[in-house]
């Protein structure tokens, strides 16, 4: 199945928070993390999607703020 990467970032609150958003629509993700555990300022935090998935959870993040559970 093939993955594709939806979020890079350095942002350590924003890559959870996509997490959660991602988690509460019930989109299967997978994670992958370059983050030095000693010295957090190098490397990313990302996030995969399957291509199927890819549309929905790009809204899913998109319109987070617009749920009703928001």
């Amino acid at each position: 199945m093939t993955k594709e990467r939806i979020i890079s970032t350095t942002d350590r609150t924003y890559f959870q928070l996509c997490q959660s958003i991602l988690s509460m629509n019930e989109i299967p993700f997978q994670i992958s993390s370059t983050v030095d555990s000693m010295f957090n300022d190098f490397g990313t935090y990302e996030i995969y999607v399957t291509v199927q998935d890819k549309e929905s959870a790009i809204d899913a993040l998109n319109n987070h703020e617009d749920a009703p559970d928001a």
